[in-house]
């Protein structure tokens, strides 16, 4: 009966799968106890859909499931570039992304290695710290792609980097001490010679997949060091754990012999700065250059450096457990409710007509009360103070759920979300505050126009996601 359900899931039939379990309620299982692979790993294989989905639904506990050559279904589903798929199997949970198989790899790595872009673009944006996972010899998925020569791939993999502000990836070494620079350089084998290739055996990890043309190769460099990937601090002078860095690797192949592309390369590495290893220990001047660059980098990087607190704080979170980070959202979202709450009630309530009339604190207050101003508010100064602790705690909590979340599906209509909460709580502490009229409505319209922003900026993402637009 197992071979049958096996046959079933290959060939995508779900009335056998459906009558076999009819049949033998416990049949998945006692195959999740007797095999070493599962029906998923192969309906996931033939690409088979709709029976994957249904064996999900019934046995979510396979998506997590290495067979005896340490792939996973999500192993499979994207090295084979299966989106549907893919999630599917993502709705189980996000966990299935870091998923450790064959070799220290993620489901990214295979995608990366096999070329399947939509399958990157896929995995990147459901869960974007698959970026710096790292396979067992210290590869990150742009290593992988570099090496198994799939620009489309390495183009997307950039481009994600800087919309996510970790291009300082660009500059993470595998075990043999070499960047993706040193990788893309040394793709320039397909004409060096013999001899060439036994003097970098030593160093280099040679790639076994179809050979690059030198177009291809030149389009890679130049993704790798142009203007804005410098302005982010990568490192055209990293030295491998053999001393060479990537200029001595292209000098080293120019020797034996070259071509215009060549040459255009030569002229790349010269614009952003490159320099052999020996220039770089010889040359007094380095120090003061790589001082002055530094200084220049802060300047330029702008864009790049003012996101490093909070790719540090997301790098906190990565760090921590399931667990500590469940409970950091209980929290969170405690303390976003009751800061909240604070604003909609604040201590002594609020003032009316009627109280206005009987109040016999008129005569103490520092200014004239209006109906609806909070009872706090007639002391400007206790009131300012009372909501600046309120706001730090509110906007805190705001930032903690956001980071938690970083991950999440619907991220675009959660982030909606978020942001109009906070818009709502800017408006009710001026309203409620000592302001007048003209003040609140210049801040409604300015936070009308950002949620507006944010509105379309959510309404393109689904316009995206029903595939309306591209």
């Amino acid at each position: 009966m197992e071979s049958r359900l096996f046959e079933a899931a290959r060939v995508g039939d779900i009335s056998m799968f459906r009558s076999l379990l009819e049949d033998d309620p416990f049949l998945l299982d006692r195959v999740a106890l007797n095999s070493v692979y599962n029906p998923l790993h192969v309906s996931v294989l033939a690409g088979q859909v709709e029976i994957s989905k249904e064996i999900v639904s019934r046995k979510p506990g396979f998506t997590r499931e290495l067979d005896e050559n340490g792939f996973s279904p999500m192993h499979i589903a994207s090295a084979n570039g299966h989106i549907e798929i893919i999630r599917e199997l993502m709705r189980v949970g996000f966990d299935v992304c870091l998923l450790k198989g064959k070799d220290g790899k993620v489901p990214l790595h295979f995608a990366a290695s096999k070329g399947r872009v939509d399958a990157v673009k896929e995995l990147v944006r459901a869960f974007p710290e698959s970026l710096k996972q790292v396979a067992a010899h210290g590869e990150t998925a742009l290593h992988l792609a570099v090496k198994n020569h799939h620009v489309d791939t390495a183009k997307v993999l950039v481009e994600e980097m800087k919309r996510l502000q970790m291009m300082e990836i660009l500059n993470w070494k595998d075990m043999d001490g070499n960047t993706v620079l040193h990788q893309a350089t040394f793709n320039r084998q397909h004409e060096a010679s013999s001899l060439l290739q036994h003097l970098f055996i030593f160093s280099l990890l040679i790639s076994r997949s179809q050979i690059l043309t030198p177009s291809l190769v030149r389009q890679i460099i130049g993704l790798l060091i142009d203007g804005e990937a410098l302005a982010c601090g990568v490192n055209v002078n990293a030295v491998n754990a053999s001393g060479f860095t990537p200029k001595d690797i292209l000098d080293l192949l120019l020797q034996n012999g070259s071509n215009s592309h060549d040459f255009h390369v030569y002229h790349l590495f010269q614009q952003a700065g490159a320099m052999k290893a020996r220039e770089i220990t010889s040359d007094s001047a380095y120090s003061r250059t790589q001082t002055a660059a530094v200084s220049h980098t802060q300047t330029v990087q702008s864009s790049c450096s003012s996101w490093n607190l909070w790719k540090e704080l997301m790098k906190e979170v990565s760090d921590a457990s399931t667990e500590t980070q469940n409970a950091l959202m209980v929290v969170a979202v405690l303390i976003a409710t009751v800061t909240y709450q604070a604003i909609l009630s604040p201590p002594s309530g609020f003032w009316d007509a009627d109280r206005r009339k009987t109040s016999q604190t008129n005569t103490v207050q520092k200014r004239t009360m209006m109906p609806g101003e909070a009872v706090m508010a007639s002391d400007p100064e206790v009131f300012a103070v009372f909501t600046v602790f309120n706001a730090i705690g509110f906007f805190a909590s705001l930032a903690m759920i956001s980071l938690l979340t970083s991950g999440f599906p619907l991220r675009a209509g959660l982030r909606l979300a978020i942001f109009s909460m906070a818009g709502t709580y800017v408006i009710a502490v001026i309203y409620m505050g000592p302001t007048k009229m003209r003040e609140i409505y210049v801040v409604v319209i300015l936070m009308g126009l950002l949620f507006v922003a944010e509105l379309v900026r959510f309404s393109i993402w689904l316009l995206k996601k029903w595939r309306v637009i591209h």
